[in-house]
């Protein structure tokens, strides 16, 4: 039962217990009445009867039977009322004993006098055993000092008074209560506490979870509160830090800013249509468009006429796919300025996302003037490579004038066989027309080695087309022949056939194998003269699909000392040499995109070896 309902029962009986007290006195006060009126009539009758006439007597009578009715109306309304208290009292009964609020008595003494079942139930002991006993005794010994102010409050203030208590409970063991009291006099004026003692346990355990729940919230309230605090430490931390990154982001982008705009590079930035989203300044200065005339739109507007069309489908077709293929590569391209000239550019891609949108970084830098530099630097090392064709065929003049001489001297002879033919009577005409074709293959070899001669050492320009290294070889090796001879060197060829062709400059790369060749016969040429001279010529196909060119001697070797100077220009091992042979050999083949390398261990000869790729469909450009 809640405190509402106890509260609202308790104030029920005490009613009822007012209107049967009310009752009583009532009734008490009308038998006092009825009692005092008839003494009175009774010894005013008395004294006046013997005095009385008949008449008199008469009026008397009517007198004591009208107080007779008024007394017997009277009688019947006390019964009536005794009827509607003893109701009355019956129903205070029931209601005392079923309360579900427990209702004690006490004497001044604190001695329980009487107490309602639900009293007991909340003792948890029968109604027999309480009565005459100390209600302390049944107080939680935590209240009894409070119990007892109460009680003291009640006696000596005798006004009403309320506590919450703990009472002793066998079951439970303990058990909240709420103690309303009030105090009053009994019948025999006698001070009476009467005690309502309502069970609050669930409210109080309630209370007790809120309390805990209050408390625990209060914690979490407070740690929230600390984290809160701390979170937003953090946050201010975080906003100071992100302001100063600001600033510093803000510095470093007038940082990249101004090296943007301040770099010789132009910087063209595409989305994935092609279409010009940011320039730098150094594209304006390469093309001579302003920003407003690039920006928005397409990239095919810097590609030239003839290509246009091209780029366009390439832009359409291939671009968002193919272009990543481009990114970390630099392509050397042609773009085309305001003025519609041509512009050499090295181009580098790079890519970058903004919300899920790709966009494309080109870099292009100008090379015209390299370019003019690097045609420079081949008509120079033409010039190099000349000069050293003319001072290769001089060493080797003495060789070449011994092969030139045979077929001349053979000429000599077959022309004078003829004449001696001619001059007899009868001239053998069949003997001197096989002497004169004779005589045409000497004058046709010596034209042939004159003539590679002129084309080997005359200046020319860098001419490059399709070629079998193999058949280079066997044309250097016949200019070597007579040098060969002379200096008892043997030449063993091993190359590999079926090789695919080449695609350089054939005089270039001839002069590449003649200078090696020289090389080794001039190593060669120290060796003792009983001491086997051999010189090795190898080619062979690579996985990498370029050919490896391989040029062996066994002579005494390169000193270790000169080998990281020997690939320098203007060093020579020779006392006449320029020291520009090998250093415009590795400068040509490495112009070919090739690589010249060397092996020497000493007495035990030195092997010079280069590679070169093979000739593709793109290469004829």
């Amino acid at each position: 039962m809640n405190n509402q309902h106890a509260k609202q029962f308790e104030f029920e009986l005490e009613n009822i217990f007012s209107k049967c007290e009310q009752a009583q006195f009532l009734l008490n006060q009308q038998h006092q009445n009825i009692r005092k009126q008839t003494e009175s009539l009774v010894n005013k009758t008395g004294n006046g009867i013997a005095l009385s006439t008949a008449e008199g007597i008469q009026n008397m009578i009517f007198e004591l039977q009208t107080y007779k009715k008024e007394l017997q109306l009277q009688n019947d309304e006390l019964i009536r009322a005794r009827k509607e208290l003893t109701a009355s009292l019956n129903r205070f009964a029931k209601l005392y004993n079923f309360s579900p609020v427990g209702f004690i008595t006490l004497n001044k003494e604190g001695l329980i006098q009487e107490m309602n079942p639900a009293a007991a139930q909340l003792l948890d002991c029968s109604l027999d055993k309480f009565i005459c006993t100390k209600l302390e005794d049944y107080i939680h010994p935590s209240d009894l000092e409070d119990y007892r102010f109460f009680f003291h409050h009640l006696v000596s203030k005798q006004s009403d008074a309320l506590m919450d208590i703990r009472l002793k409970n066998r079951t439970s063991g303990c058990i909240y209560a709420e103690c309303r009291g009030k105090s009053s006099f009994n019948g025999q004026n006698e001070i009476e506490i009467c005690l309502s003692i309502n069970n609050i346990t669930d409210r109080k355990l309630a209370e007790h979870a809120i309390a805990e729940l209050n408390e625990k919230l209060e914690e979490k309230v407070l740690q929230q509160t600390s984290d809160l605090s701390e979170s937003n430490l953090n946050l201010q931390r975080k906003i100071a830090e992100l302001n100063d990154s600001k600033h510093q982001l803000m510095e470093r982008e007038a940082k990249l800013n101004s090296i943007f705009n301040a770099s010789i590079e132009g910087i063209i930035t595409v989305d994935m249509s092609g279409i010009i989203v940011s320039i730098n300044t150094a594209v304006e200065s390469i093309f001579g468009y302003s920003e407003k005339e690039l920006i928005g739109h397409s990239i095919s507007k810097l590609i030239p006429l003839k290509k246009k069309k091209q780029h366009a489908e390439y832009l359409r077709k291939y671009f968002p796919t193919h272009l990543s293929d481009l990114i970390g590569v630099v392509k050397e391209v042609e773009w085309q300025r305001k003025d519609h000239s041509l512009v050499p550019l090295d181009l580098s891609i790079a890519e970058f996302s903004i919300d899920g949108i790709s966009y494309f970084t080109g870099i292009v830098r100008d090379v015209t003037l390299r370019k003019r530099q690097e045609q420079k630097d081949k008509e120079h090392l033409e010039e190099l490579a000349h000069v050293t064709r003319l001072g290769l065929m001089g060493e080797m003049a003495s060789g070449i004038a011994h092969e030139v001489n045979q077929p001349l001297t053979a000429i000599a002879g077959y022309t004078d066989a003829c004449l001696r033919f001619i001059q007899s009577e009868n001239p053998d005409l069949q003997k001197i027309g096989q002497i004169l074709k004779k005589t045409n293959e000497q004058a046709l070899k010596a034209g042939q080695i004159i003539h590679r001669m002129r084309e080997f050492i005359k200046g020319r320009k860098l001419h490059r087309t399709t070629a079998d290294i193999n058949a280079l070889i066997h044309d250097a090796a016949s200019l070597c022949a007579g040098d060969l001879k002379q200096n008892n060197i043997h030449l063993k060829l091993e190359l590999e056939e079926g090789l695919p062709p080449i695609y350089v400059d054939y005089v270039q790369i001839e002069q590449v194998i003649l200078n090696l060749v020289k090389n080794s016969m001039d190593a060669l040429t120290v060796l003792p003269v009983n001491t086997k001279r051999q010189l090795i010529i190898r080619t062979h196909l690579n996985d990498s699909n370029t050919i490896t060119t391989l040029i062996k001697d066994n002579g005494p070797g390169i000193e270790p000392s000169e080998q990281e100077k020997i690939l320098t220009p203007f060093y020579s091992t020779k006392p006449s040499g320029m020291g520009m042979g090998l250093s415009i050999s590795r400068s040509i083949i490495e112009s070919h995109d090739g690589i010249l390398h060397f092996n020497s261990k000493q007495r035990k000869g030195t092997s010079f070896y280069f590679t070169l790729p093979t000739w593709s469909k793109s290469d004829d450009r």
